[in-house]
């Protein structure tokens, strides 16, 4: 068996690797606040200056590239994804 590793490379002249890799580190996933089974609220439309929440249950973290999918309390079990974790 090969182990697998993962390598971004770039090329080019006179690149400043100090500022590249800053840049790159900057998106790197923070750890996440929730994990499954906690209850959050989530956002599910409304306006900017009003939006509009209900509550929800943690059902999986990283689904599909998003931090949380979401099992709505609405009744009907509605699945959203929570693709953002701020305040």
């Amino acid at each position: 068996d090969e182990s697998r590793e993962c390598r971004f490379v770039f090329i080019g002249k006179n690149i400043d690797k100090d500022a590249l890799m800053n840049g790159f580190l900057e998106c790197k996933a923070k750890p996440l606040r929730f994990k499954v089974g906690d209850m959050v609220e989530a956002r599910i439309g409304g306006t900017v200056r009003e939006p509009k929440y209900t509550q929800g249950k943690v059902i999986r973290v990283w689904d599909e590239g998003n931090p949380y999918r979401i099992e709505l309390q609405d009744g009907k079990g509605t699945n959203v994804w929570g693709p953002v974790d701020h305040d």
